[in-house]
């Protein structure tokens, strides 16, 4: 596996050097987009503006802040992205799917600049090409927790005083609904329908509306929750499931407090790097192992495709594993014709 590599590159001084006319480009592009979907502006939008700086920010330092609409820009674009994206590999050691996603920061800009008719032709499209093999190439540990695991980590939690409920109830609903952490930084009291185990019309990846569901375990340590707020007014008085302590009062945890909560549930089970993700990513493949329906994982994890599933979420096997398995199938054959037979 490749090692993430972190390279801060881009400083304050850095950012303040790029041209006010091309920033200026990009907020009414930026503002265009907000006004359609406003529920990913502090999300999608701000990923891919952070994006788009650095790229702004490479051509003030290698381009002397070349204008992007400009002819010398048009004529020269494969030429510049192509620089840029060895920039991105040799400089700030990106992986090929930030590079890809970089390039397509860039490309979205372009692609609204010919609908507004502000330029006649895209610069690059068709014309560069993308990084090869980037959804092959391992960034970060995967993990899949078996459900003796799953088990381990409930003991521990409801046994070891250095944790509370709220850890209790966040691995159960991170668990229970496989949903991803931006939805489970978001879930609240109002949205809670405790009867039906779900939290309602909760803004996931990309804005869409989501159920967050859970079982009888999260059901049962919600409602102890929901009583101990009560003899706290400032508890009652924020709305947000999971919540701490800020200046005398209480605000909703925030997803660096919820990966660090995660990342010692990880250490429970002795997995150091541990993340929110693969709690998800434990679920819905233990659902696979359990069903054998593919569909059923890929409808639980919100996916549009069980291809999506199947590649990403569901644990490859080992060869010792797919021989078993044929082992298992051939005398089960045989079994049956011996049956037959007699």
């Amino acid at each position: 596996m490749t090692k993430v590599a972190k390279v801060r590159y881009f400083t304050k001084d850095k950012l303040n050097k790029i041209s006010p006319k091309n920033k200026k480009y990009y907020d009414k592009y930026l503002q265009s987009n907000i006004i359609k979907n406003r529920d990913v502006k502090e999300t999608t939008y701000k990923t891919y503006k952070n994006f788009f700086m650095h790229w702004l920010a490479f051509l003030a330092e290698k381009y002397d802040n070349i204008d992007i609409y400009s002819d010398d820009f048009m004529e020269n674009a494969v030429d510049i992205m192509e620089d840029y994206i060895a920039f991105c590999q040799d400089v700030l050691l990106n992986h090929k799917k930030v590079i890809n996603n970089k390039l397509s920061a860039v490309s979205s800009f372009y692609i609204w600049s010919m609908k507004r008719g502000l330029i006649q032709a895209h610069p690059f499209d068709k014309k560069l090409d993308r990084m090869k093999g980037a959804q092959d190439e391992k960034i970060i540990n995967s993990y899949y927790l078996t459900p003796e695991q799953v088990q381990k980590i409930r003991l521990e939690l409801s046994t070891n005083d250095k944790f509370d409920i709220q850890d209790q109830i966040l691995f159960e609903v991170a668990y229970d609904s496989a949903n991803r952490i931006g939805a489970l930084e978001k879930l609240t009291l109002s949205s809670l329908d405790l009867d039906n185990m779900l939290f309602e019309d909760i803004r996931e990846k990309r804005g869409y509306l989501v159920e967050v569901i859970f079982e009888e375990r999260a059901k049962d340590l919600i409602e102890e929750w929901l009583e101990m707020r009560k003899d706290d007014y400032d508890k009652l008085e924020c709305d947000s499931l999971f919540i701490t302590k800020y200046n005398g009062g209480y605000r909703p945890m925030s997803r660096g407090t919820i990966h660090n909560k995660m990342k010692k549930f990880g250490e429970i089970v002795g997995i150091p790097d541990f993340r929110a993700h693969c709690v998800r990513k434990s679920k819905l493949n233990n659902v696979y192992e359990e069903t054998g329906d593919l569909t059923l994982a890929a409808e639980l994890g919100n996916h549009k495709s069980t291809e999506t599933t199947r590649q990403s979420y569901i644990k490859p096997k080992s060869k010792a594993e797919i021989r078993d398995k044929i082992n298992a199938l051939r005398n089960k054959n045989k079994e049956i014709n011996e049956n037959l037979s007699e």
